[in-house]
């Protein structure tokens, strides 16, 4: 009976000590449960915190692309705009090749025999001159019968005129016209000359031949002029929003970088 009562009592004891050791684990259970709480709960604010972060970034990156496609519609628009515009200069450029193409530098050295050419010969080489650039002696009127008033191309021809055409190279500078020197200046006091009934093709192959084609290569630069002094600004303006384009596509790049970065960190966190 004793050994029973001392093998209870031993088994009654051990049970306490079970208990002691249970309660002093459960007490650090709960410190580790407490500590992972905080630990769960910080985790969660600096998710939140994160998430609010990518949200931001998204909305922020959102508001730049929308620009850009904006920006990039903006400028094909204006880039029709443009190419409609520059169709219109094309035909005088053509007009003008061709009134070149037609003539010779047989035909040139042919007129630098004629000691006094027909009055709208002269006239011609007025207006080459002046779209030249090249300088030119005193303008004055004339009366001339069955035309009316027109300018007296004579002393031009014989000082200045003469002198382009013994430039061996005459023709080839007129292909290769620098067509950005023409100005409105020029264009105005060319009109006069254009002005004059008798300054057409017709006639004037009737008095130059071949180098009737100078009449149409004139009016070609000066029709050419026009039509690019509306497409040069458009131009302009396309090259400068294309330079907005450029930088707003750089600036998109550089925050769908910080996007994905925020976004990486956030999803490390998950």
């Amino acid at each position: 009976l004793a050994d029973k009562i001392n093998s209870g009592l031993s088994k009654l004891f051990t049970a306490k000590e079970d208990v002691g050791t249970m309660k002093i684990e459960l007490q650090q259970k709960n410190v580790d449960l407490e500590e992972a709480q905080k630990m769960s709960e910080k985790l969660l604010k600096e998710i939140s915190a994160s998430t609010a972060v990518a949200e931001k970034e998204k909305a922020r990156v959102a508001v730049i692309v929308e620009g850009v496609v904006a920006k990039a519609n903006e400028i094909d628009a204006k880039k029709i705009e443009a190419e409609e515009d520059l169709k219109l200069a094309q035909p005088a450029m053509d007009e003008a090749l061709e009134a070149l193409n037609s003539i010779d530098q047989k035909s040139i050295s042919q007129l630098k025999t004629m000691k006094n050419p027909p009055d709208l010969v002269k006239r011609i080489f007025d207006t080459v001159l002046l779209l030249r650039q090249l300088p030119m002696t005193k303008i004055v009127w004339k009366m001339k019968d069955k035309v009316g008033m027109v300018i007296d191309g004579s002393e031009n021809y014989k000082e200045e005129a003469m002198k382009m055409m013994a430039d061996t190279g005459f023709l080839n500078k007129l292909l290769n016209f620098p067509k950005e020197r023409i100005n409105d200046e020029t264009c105005e006091l060319l009109q006069p000359y254009f002005d004059a009934p008798d300054f057409n093709f017709e006639d004037a192959k009737k008095s130059a031949g071949a180098v009737a084609g100078l009449c149409n290569w004139c009016r070609s630069m000066v029709k050419y002029h026009w039509v690019a002094a509306v497409v040069d600004p458009k131009m302009r303006a396309l090259r400068e929003a294309q330079a907005e384009l450029d930088e707003a596509n750089r600036e998109k790049a550089k925050a769908e970088g910080e996007l994905a970065e925020v976004q990486a960190g956030l999803d490390a966190m998950q």
